[in-house]
């Protein structure tokens, strides 16, 4: 099971992020709230899909509509590796910490 662990300006996911718990995530993830900055730490995530991909582009938005300096920390490697076979690279900030 996927969920979002949140702490100060930090989101925590646990579980899979694929087809099946992108919706649920997504969901939860609307009823948070959110700072001017947030990482969303993924270094609990174990299995991923192109939903993974779908997801961060959807929080991504939301960030942006927010104003919220949204950055993405302890990407696994298999989201890393979906991440540069679609090319998308450069469109998901990457937290320096």
């Amino acid at each position: 099971m996927a969920q979002i662990k949140k702490s100060y300006n930090r989101w925590e996911i646990e579980g899979d992020i694929t087809i099946d718990h992108a919706q649920k995530l997504l969901a939860e993830s609307n009823t948070l709230p959110i700072a001017n900055a947030l990482v969303v730490d993924l270094a609990k995530v174990t299995h991923v899909d192109t939903a993974s991909i779908s997801l961060i582009f959807e929080w991504l938005r939301h960030a942006q509509v927010k104003q919220c300096d949204l950055r993405f920390a302890n990407s696994p490697k298999n989201l890393l590796s979906l991440i540069a076979l679609y090319g998308v690279v450069d469109l998901i900030p990457q937290a320096t910490h």
